[in-house]
């Protein structure tokens, strides 16, 4: 195989199915009921390392808000992909966007990574391009076959992002996610081009990734949900139940945790007033934009401003 990407979206795989749970687990980290971890926007592990303990076989559940990069440096896994199945060799990646049902039959002693991503990290600034990139590259279920040059460099990449998620160094955020940033870009560089040869995206990730693409260009001004139905060119109905099934939440949900998102960036970089980041946001009643803010986070913005600086 030349260079080295096989994208194969669930939709259109033509593998073996293999029965599912009826209702698959939702785990923050497999194993892990939501809340149950304190997760940053990043968290990498090595395979082995919770494999083990569930004797290599990991069952069928999916993450909310979560992606995930499996990298199998040595020896393989049967992946399960819904109603589907995908063998995973030496050097390959397989990316699992959130709300994908998932599961593993891991050989014995197989080595590699488990990379999770909070999905607001791509409604960040600075990882705004990633997620033009993801974009045209379907949101899709991706398997990618490395080779061998590739494969080091992922290697590298993978094994920098572990080691630096266990020390507590300075600008260690900030490493985890610029190593985030090279390796997605490393792995993702030539999707648009193969894509264009066939394969295509399922039609629920691809409205799921125009939705949260416009929710980022248009939260301040606080539309309603048959708003954004209509700029997207579907029904209301379509639109709740399509998020729904891809995200595991409503979209207003989606909007609700956008806004809260930049309301907890401003409070954490900048001395604006509660009352000022609230109007930026689009609230013209501050004490409305602060039962808003305690309603989603649990705290009032003074207390997540305190909270968070003393933290960092």
């Amino acid at each position: 195989m030349d260079e080295a990407a096989i994208f194969l979206y669930f939709q259109g795989m033509t593998v073996s199915p293999q029965p599912l749970l009826a209702k698959p687990a939702r785990f923050a980290l497999y194993g892990e009921l939501p809340g149950e971890s304190e997760l940053e926007l990043v968290h990498i592990e090595d395979i082995r390392s919770r494999a083990r303990l569930y004797d290599w076989t990991i069952t069928p559940h999916s993450h909310r808000e979560m992606w995930q990069l499996i990298y199998v440096a040595s020896g393989g896994a049967e992946a399960t992909l819904e109603d589907d199945r995908i063998d995973l060799g030496p050097a390959s990646v397989l990316c699992i966007p959130d709300g994908v049902v998932h599961g593993f039959a891991f050989e014995r002693e197989t080595l590699g990574w488990v990379l999770s991503i909070e999905t607001r990290l791509f409604e960040t600034a600075a990882f705004a391009p990633l997620q033009r990139l993801l974009a045209q590259s379907g949101f899709g279920v991706t398997k990618l076959a490395l080779t061998p040059v590739k494969d080091r460099s992922v290697n590298v990449l993978f094994s920098s992002l572990h080691d630096e998620f266990l020390q507590a160094r300075e600008g260690r955020g900030m490493m985890l996610d610029s190593l985030t940033s090279a390796l997605l870009i490393l792995l993702l560089r030539d999707a648009p081009e193969r894509l264009h040869g066939g394969a295509t995206a399922p039609d629920g990730a691809r409205l799921a990734a125009a939705f949260r693409d416009l929710v980022n260009k248009r939260f301040r001004d606080h539309w309603r949900i048959d708003r954004y139905a209509e700029e997207l060119s579907v029904s209301p109905s379509q639109l709740s139940r399509t998020i729904r099934r891809v995200t595991g939440q409503s979209p207003a949900a989606i909007v609700n945790a956008r806004l809260l998102l930049e309301a907890q960036r401003n409070l954490h970089y900048t001395e604006a007033t509660a009352a000022q980041i609230g109007l930026d946001l689009g609230f013209q009643d501050p004490a409305y934009f602060s039962r808003f803010f305690k309603r989603l986070s649990g705290v009032t913005p003074r207390r997540y401003r305190l909270k968070s600086r003393r933290a960092s």
